[in-house]
């Protein structure tokens, strides 16, 4: 499966990948994505035998929507930009390695979560991570700096206007942990995390484990998303073996479920940003909450890592 967005000299490397899959003796169909990753794909699952992404983690995003629950395989060529699951299943930043790769790989059953928003509300499964705040607003502006042709340049262009002239709009939190107790906290920024490794930052969590690893600030503060940040980038902040330390920006917690509300009779410049697996969703409401929570569904990925 191909995503059409590609560039010419990307969609040039398409062939190789396929001749790599039909010299080892498999048959293959190649199809395009939906034009929206959080659309459907049209697949029969019962005429495949597995499904090879040629994309990125927006791409796969889509697909989820479909083979959630299947026994379908999904195995990853990562074209993306951030190309984070792929990263995580250890397979090899180069598409064309990853393809010979997947010749080899097992597949491994992931545990999805789900975000429901909107209303109506509207679900979707997501496997590496969601949230709302700057980090989605990077996201967003990163679309922008054209990052399908800049690369990870694009994020940290996005990330340092995010951080010099994104306004902080706060909401509230009730966050339900995996030993049952029920926090509140008012925060401007909160990402729910399925993976071990998203780029240099170490959040604690694993495509393996049965919850959320939630990452939230606290208040409105510029500096301290700002503090936050290099905490986590430089400094291991999150990092499942490091004491947290009680001047820390963020709050680490493994979590079940997390809601998150706008602040009753707060007036809002901006609806806040929210992602899901990269992908921005323009779903948000003022009164409708978002629920992120395990979904209690698994999908199968083709993976190198143990």
């Amino acid at each position: 499966m191909v995503n059409p967005v590609f560039s010419p000299w990307r969609r040039r490397t398409i062939p190789r990948i396929q001749q790599i899959f039909e010299h080892a003796g498999i048959e293959v169909r190649l199809l395009e994505t939906a034009p929206q990753p959080s659309s459907a794909a049209v697949l029969d699952e019962h005429e495949l035998d597995a499904v090879i992404v040629c994309g990125g983690d927006g791409t796969v995003f889509g697909l989820l929507q479909q083979l959630a629950g299947t026994r379908i395989p999904i195995g990853i060529c990562p074209f993306g930009t951030g190309n984070i699951l792929a990263g995580n299943l250890g397979l090899p930043r180069n598409p064309v390695a990853a393809a010979r790769a997947l010749l080899t790989a097992k597949p491994v059953a992931v545990p999805l979560a789900k975000l429901t928003c909107g209303a109506p509300p509207k679900s979707f499964f997501f496997a590496m991570s969601a949230g709302i705040g700057g980090h989605a607003a990077m996201m967003r502006t990163a679309h922008r700096y054209r990052k399908h042709r800049t690369g990870r340049l694009a994020y940290f262009a996005a990330g340092f206007e995010v951080l010099a002239k994104h306004l902080l709009e706060p909401f509230d939190l009730e966050i339900t942990t995996t030993e049952g107790d029920v926090i509140t906290r008012r925060s401007s920024e909160m990402i729910a995390v399925r993976v071990e490794a998203l780029n240099l930052w170490r959040p604690g969590g694993g495509l393996h484990l049965p919850f959320l690893r939630l990452a939230s600030v606290e208040g409105s503060s510029r500096m301290r998303l700002l503090q936050a940040s290099i905490e986590a980038l430089a400094l291991g902040a999150g990092q499942r073996d490091r004491r947290p330390s009680s001047r820390a920006a963020a709050h680490y917690e493994d979590v079940l479920r997390v809601q998150a509300r706008t602040i009753p009779g707060a007036t809002y410049t901006a609806v806040p940003a929210l992602q899901a697996d990269g992908e921005i969703l323009d779903l948000l409401t003022p009164d409708a909450p978002i629920t992120l929570e395990m979904a209690e569904v698994q999908v199968n990925f083709l993976s190198l890592s143990t």
